[in-house]
């Protein structure tokens, strides 16, 4: 059984877990560091010394591994996730169609981001073969200040993955061990501190994800919880503002999707779902049933976590998948 490690790199934190994945996830142990100050600068760079000596001292500290490393990226909010329909071609004329055709997707110049794809699906309309494919695009210089600093940490790093994709698979497999229904439509919605991602998953195919700052959480959070700064941006401005962008981006999805299918289930997971549970509202907003994973019968049963230490490191552990 390979051990592996999943470093989750968010703004202002870095979270790590090491274990393995065989049919279910084993966990041997995890760590994180919250920062005053941010590691990730604009979504586009790193701050290099800080982001070498405090993921340098929680591999000290902890003991981990320095080999068979995937790192999750969280939060990013101008990475390009995008579903495009182009002719089928070889691999090589793919890749070129495709950089070309994203160009419309940019805020800046292309040769900015690093692109990759994956194919969804062949099929033919017409008499022309087609291929369905989903774009993503990281900004370069954010994954070469990674591979930068991990070399002078010595770490061996196997793959730089999105969370997007990750809690995908993660809730992808949640549902199979929970013998859920396949082919469906569904939703999940990562809610942290300082961003929400919300992804949209067709027959275990992301086909559009977004994340969006959300910068009264992370003033909440700064507050003491229970006090009276805390309660007023709880009630005042979270909740309806987390809704309010879910729904949206669904009707978004609906308004370019006009033949889909009907949303079948939401899952919500993150570290703020031990804190606030946005169920009642979100119904008001979204016909389908909202799934709270605040429990992940995915990971071994021998394996005891908390309801605070699965939502802390959900992200974190779907790394190691």
């Amino acid at each position: 059984m390979s051990t592996k490690v999943a470093i989750e790199l968010g703004k202002n934190y870095i979270k790590v877990a090491e274990g393995s994945f065989v049919g279910s996830i084993n966990i041997n142990k995890f760590a994180e560091e919250q920062l005053k100050d941010n590691i990730i600068i604009n979504d586009m760079n790193l701050e290099p010394n800080l982001f070498y000596e405090t993921l340098g001292n929680i591999f000290l500290k902890n003991n981990f591994p320095k080999n068979n490393i995937t790192f999750v990226l969280s939060g990013i909010s101008n990475m390009i996730i995008r579903e495009l329909v182009v002719p089928y071609l070889n691999e090589d004329k793919t890749f070129n169609l495709i950089t070309f055709e994203a160009r419309q997707y940019f805020p800046t110049s292309i040769e900015n981001y690093v692109i990759d794809y994956k194919q969804l699906k062949v099929f033919n309309e017409g008499k022309t073969k087609k291929q369905k494919i989903l774009l993503v695009a990281l900004p370069k210089s954010l994954v070469e200040d990674i591979v930068t600093v991990t070399k002078k940490l010595g770490f061996k790093v196997k793959k730089i993955d999105i969370e997007p994709n990750t809690i995908s698979k993660l809730v992808g497999l949640e549902r199979r061990v929970r013998k859920e229904k396949d082919k469906e439509l569904i939703m999940i919605v990562n809610i942290v501190r300082s961003y929400i991602t919300v992804v949209i998953v067709n027959e275990d195919e992301i086909v559009l994800s977004k994340t969006f700052p959300n910068y009264d959480l992370e003033r909440m959070f700064s507050e003491e919880e229970g006090s009276e700064a805390f309660i007023e941006y709880f009630y005042t401005y979270t909740i309806n503002e987390i809704v309010e962008n879910i729904s949206k981006f669904y009707e978004f999805y609906k308004s370019r999707e006009q033949d889909s299918k009907n949303l079948s289930k939401v899952y919500l997971m993150g570290e703020v779902c031990q804190h606030i549970d946005i169920s009642d509202v979100l119904r008001t907003k979204i016909n389908a049933e909202i799934v709270l994973l605040t429990e992940l019968q995915s990971i071994d049963k021998k394996i005891i976590m908390t309801k605070s230490e699965v939502c802390n490191y959900s992200t974190t552990i779907s790394g190691l998948i």
